[in-house]
């Protein structure tokens, strides 16, 4: 009996420990499935805020533009506005999701080609080229800004080395693969792809009805309207559009792709419209007194293009007026070296007055 006993009383020792780890196990099992469900929850909210956040945003793109419009286009596109927004108005959250496929029949396409070239599709970016002949192709074609272009000025611009015939594989493999590529709903590519990259007698274009956003656009779109403001004397609203240009400037146009010919003379009027809004908002934050804020544009400008004596001379101004002498004279020494390093010569008479200036502790 003692044995009996002695049995009973080690198995209890054990059945113990035995169903708090059952119940620790069956616990964590909740909590996992309570977690996916969450996880799904704010997957589906986060879709629901999205689309809000897109329809939004198309209004203030829409608003923002109204200001350059003829007064018959702004009057049609505010009863266009106030159609959508009325509609938009009675949806409950969420079904905007539901709303928005019909609005737009295909994903907008977003495309950054300032720095490095990026592109989103609807929610998904796009990173996982596959095809170095395809993301060529788009490129291109996202360019011409929607206008159709030639089989053969895409062979010839794209494939100069090759033959006609080899130049006509590589487009065909180029448009399939692209067309792939713009295919997120597990489709063969001729139905959705086909329908974000066209074919029109004998030339290929981006499909107008596609929502569109390019940053090259939007940044030129900036640039205009602030040259606008500022001939009409409204300098404070000129200077917050070129802010919204410069944002967007994240590095050259298609700077991934320093050797492509088509692209060279797009990259450099680019750089330079971006250089000439730099300086203007430097000039503006000395105007301001804001000598911090001119340090960065006029160190923007210098990064761009590092014989620039006016920014410079602008950064001299800038430390000067902050009491930071000894940094005003070193960015004068710089400026000594590189304008010879790269130039030849010694900095022209406005910087050298400016010199002189500074060595006397004159205000400049």
């Amino acid at each position: 009996m003692a044995d009996k006993g002695s049995a009973s009383s080690s198995a209890d020792q054990y059945s113990g420990p035995l169903q708090g780890w059952q119940a620790s196990v069956k616990l964590l099992e909740l909590l996992q499935s309570d977690y996916q469900r969450a996880h799904k929850q704010l997957e589906d909210l986060c879709h629901i805020f999205g689309d809000r956040e897109h329809i939004a945003r198309e209004q203030l793109r829409s608003a923002l533009e109204i200001v350059t419009r003829s007064d018959d286009q702004t009057t049609e596109m505010f009863r266009a506005s106030s159609a959508l927004m009325s509609e938009i108005s009675v949806i409950p959250l969420g079904q905007v999701s539901k709303t928005k496929k019909t609005l737009t029949a295909l994903a907008p396409l977003q495309v950054r080609c300032l720095g490095s070239f990026e592109v989103s599709l609807g929610w998904d970016k796009l990173d996982s080229w596959r095809s170095n002949k395809a993301k060529s192709l788009f490129k291109y074609l996202i360019a011409q800004r929607g206008r159709p272009v030639p089989k053969d000025v895409l062979m010839e611009t794209l494939w100069p080395e090759c033959d006609p015939q080899a130049g006509n594989n590589n487009l065909k493999a180029a448009v399939h693969a692209l067309r792939q590529m713009l295919n997120l709903n597990g489709k063969d590519a001729n139905e959705q792809g086909s329908a974000y990259v066209l074919f029109l007698e004998g030339n290929y274009l981006i499909n107008p009805q596609v929502e569109l956003w390019v940053d090259v656009d939007e940044f030129e779109r900036h640039c205009a309207v602030g040259r606008r403001l500022e001939k009409e004397g409204r300098i404070d609203e000129a200077m917050r559009a070129y802010e919204l240009a410069e944002s967007l400037y994240r590095g050259d146009y298609l700077e991934d792709d320093p050797y492509e010919e088509w692209a060279l003379l797009r990259r450099e009027a680019l750089k330079d419209v971006y250089l000439s809004i730099l300086g203007k908002l430097g000039e503006h934050s000395v105007g301001r007194e804001d000598y911090e804020g001119g340090i960065l544009y006029w160190q923007k400008i210098l990064a761009k293009d590092p014989c620039r004596e006016d920014a410079y001379r602008g950064l001299i101004r800038c430390h000067s007026r902050l009491g930071q002498r000894s940094r005003a004279l070193h960015w004068y020494n710089l400026c000594v070296r590189t304008v010879r390093a790269e130039l030849n010569t010694q900095p022209d008479n406005q910087t050298g007055a400016l010199h002189e200036r500074l060595l006397k502790g004159e205000y400049i």
